[in-house]
Formats: C-alpha cells, structure tokens, sequence
C-alpha cells in the first residue's frame, strides 16, 4: 500500500530564516576552528534577536555565570518564566550533553512555573529553531544507550 502511506509527523520543530544581514559582522568573524563555546558565546546577539523580535519574548536577559548553570538566557514569554538554552553552530543544530540535560531538568522540577525552551541556530543558512517544553521530551526522553554491556564488561574486569 504504498500510494496510502501516512506521511510521520515529525516532533520536531521546523527550521525558520532569521535576517541574517543585520548580524553579518558577527556571522563573518566565525570559523570552524572556533571552540563552541566561544562560537555561542560571539552569537549571543543573534539569540536575543529571535528571542524577542521572533519568538515573542518580551523580556530576555543573560543567565547567571555560575559555574554549572545549564541554560544561557532567561526570559519571558506571556508572563511565563523560561529558561532558554541556545545552541549554535556554522553548519548544524547541535543540542545539550547529558549532564546539561540533567541539570535543566532538575531546575523544572524544583521550580513550579518554570519553563524551558532550545534554540539551535545553523548559522551558514540564516536558520533557527526552537523547542518548548513539550517538545523538549524528545530530547529529555530520547533513545538511551543501554548501561547492561557496559556493566557487565566492567564486572569481568573486577572478577
């Protein structure tokens, strides 16, 4: 039946364009070379740029520079609180490590309200997504590597 297939509704949030122009200066100092972190941190401009003039943040600010702290922004959507982790790369959408992962989670479970949103900017084709809460799970909840084969190597290791 394969005129009738049902096409899979993606989890995923789509890509959208963001103005690329208005932040060129930034996107022409980046290179491949860079160390993510510093590449995030030279488009921490373009984020707050979509956070409130495409996303519809009303306010936005940095995240505290704690050492550990697992989000970049934190802001407002509707009177909602969130924290926004932003992710940026020349080529790809990169996500959060596990730890980073964990530590977000920990954070919407200790804080009632609290909200959380992605941004993952692919800056050679002027595009950004987000995720929200919801869509958040598969992120939080994504496959797992099973921890059985490891153990039980670790085991015969031990004796």
């Amino acid at each position: 039946m394969v005129g009738n297939k049902r096409k899979r509704r993606s989890s995923r949030p789509r890509p959208k364009k963001f103005d690329e122009s208005k932040h060129r200066k930034i996107i022409d100092k980046l290179h491949d070379r860079m160390l993510g972190s510093e590449l995030e941190k030279a488009c921490d401009e373009i984020a707050l740029d979509i956070l409130t003039n495409y996303e519809g943040f009303e306010w936005v600010e940095k995240g505290p520079d704690f050492r550990g702290t697992p989000f970049d922004f934190f802001g407002l959507k509707n009177g909602a609180p969130y924290i926004i982790e932003s992710k940026a790369s020349l080529k790809s959408f990169n996500a959060p490590g596990e730890t980073q992962k964990w530590r977000m989670q920990e954070l919407l479970k200790r804080i009632e309200y609290l909200n959380i949103a992605l941004l993952q900017l692919k800056l050679s084709k002027a595009e950004y997504r987000i995720f929200y809460d919801e869509e958040m799970e598969i992120l939080f909840k994504g496959t797992k590597a099973p921890l059985d084969p490891i153990e039980e190597w670790i085991r015969e290791r031990l004796g």
